[in-house]
């Protein structure tokens, strides 16, 4: 994965020390060729090529939504296939194993093309490796400002699945989940319709009645997208569509964990309510996630939408106070989880991998510590001095690759 560097051990075993997360102890791992040849436990380590006894092992990382990163746009008519496996190599070296590009609303012509984009790029096998298929946010979304979020509103269009089937045969059949607002007409058919197809359905950028949602849910429904977002700005206490989506257990929420799109405050309700079995991180990450504060054309390519990263690391859509995305790494977002809920790392970790990979029905291993085991590991230490727990990756491992 990548060009090759002069890194300990690069003709030979590896060494990483570390405790594996929801363990106690220390351990001394040997990885030989991507294998992990040896694990030993206790004291008396020799000196290892990365961590120490106080390092942290993680397992890799499955982020279901994203729209792009350290420069890289899959939006537009710009984007390429080698754009994806770009961005496949520098997700791994935040421990992303497995990740969904998300498409979101544009042009039919520029979102068929980012389709054939991600189609093109699955004939590689490194990006077959590590993304199970692509997430279409848009264009089956509410028109109305608020539940709108930053999606153009001019290219929103009604449910169709005469149009899905366009975008799914541009993507060469590889939409594995599609957000929609299933109050619009014919939503609940549209939903059935998508069930039928082997789609997975999520909720997102709505404005739908607790009768709607139980009703998408009753047709086959099974997530929400980036929940506690894409709201009207101003919610009746009461009757408003976050509590029914809380409040159903068949609902899992995919929560963007930067604490800018949901408050920690209601990060750690929204986790207790949920359960964390049937929570989701995600980074909904765009282009200008890893660049500098500033000014940055809005990652759609919609001409005239421009977007500002603020040093805070918040991205607003330019005069207004509407979220644009993301600037978060998944790993932050483990963090953030762990330190503001009730969650365990352990738990946050599983948020951030098989949580969804079992939602998503996507076969995956993200790492299993035992000799014999390919190496999916990240090892880091915490940076605690710093507002949020800052992550300083020592090490990664991806599908035996060593990307750090």
């Amino acid at each position: 994965m990548g060009t090759s560097v002069d890194i300990p051990g690069a003709n030979g075993a590896v060494t990483v020390c570390g405790i594996p997360v929801g363990s106690g102890r220390p351990v001394h791992i040997t990885i030989r060729d991507g294998i992990i040849e040896a694990i030993t436990q206790g004291g008396g380590f020799g000196r290892p090529d990365y961590g120490t006894r106080s390092s942290i092992i993680g397992p890799t990382l499955f982020d279901i939504q994203v729209n792009g990163g350290n420069g890289i746009n899959l939006q537009g008519p710009k984007a390429k296939p080698g754009d994806v496996l770009e961005l496949t190599r520098f997700l791994a070296t935040w421990g992303v194993s497995k990740w969904v590009p998300t498409i979101t609303t544009n042009t039919f012509a520029n979102m068929e093309h980012a389709c054939r984009v991600i189609a093109a790029a699955l004939e590689d096998p490194e990006v077959a490796r590590a993304v199970p298929g692509l997430h279409l946010e848009g264009p089956f979304l509410s028109p109305l400002d608020g539940p709108r979020g930053a999606h153009a509103k001019r290219y929103v269009r009604e449910p169709s699945l005469r149009d899905f089937d366009k975008l799914n045969r541009a993507s060469g059949g590889h939409v594995l989940y599609t957000t929609v607002a299933p109050e619009l007409p014919r939503g609940m058919a549209f939903i059935e319709g998508l069930v039928k197809r082997g789609v997975t359905v999520a909720l997102g950028h709505h404005h739908a009645s607790e009768d709607q949602i139980a009703e998408a849910v009753d047709a086959g429904a099974r997530l929400c997208t980036h929940l506690g977002n894409g709201l009207a700005a101003e919610l009746d206490r009461h009757s408003n569509p976050l509590w029914p989506q809380l409040a159903e257990d068949r609902l899992a929420a995919a929560i963007i964990a930067d604490l800018h799109h949901v408050p920690p405050d209601m990060l750690k309700t929204m986790v207790r309510m949920k359960g964390s079995d049937n929570v989701i991180l995600t980074s909904d990450a765009v282009r200008i996630a890893g660049l500098k504060p500033g000014m940055y054309p809005h990652h759609s390519g919609v001409k005239g939408m421009m977007v500002e990263l603020l040093p805070s690391g918040r991205i607003n859509l330019c005069g207004t106070n509407l979220l644009s995305g993301s600037a978060l790494m998944l790993l932050q977002g483990v963090l953030n989880a762990t330190r503001e809920t009730d969650m365990t790392l352990e738990q946050s970790f599983r948020c951030a991998s098989m949580i969804p990979a079992e939602i998503l029905g996507v076969k995956a291993d993200f790492g299993t510590l035992k000799p014999g085991a390919v190496a999916n590991l990240i090892v880091f230490d915490l940076d605690q001095s710093h507002p949020q727990w800052k992550p300083v990756i020592r090490a990664a491992f991806v599908h035996g690759v060593q990307t750090v």
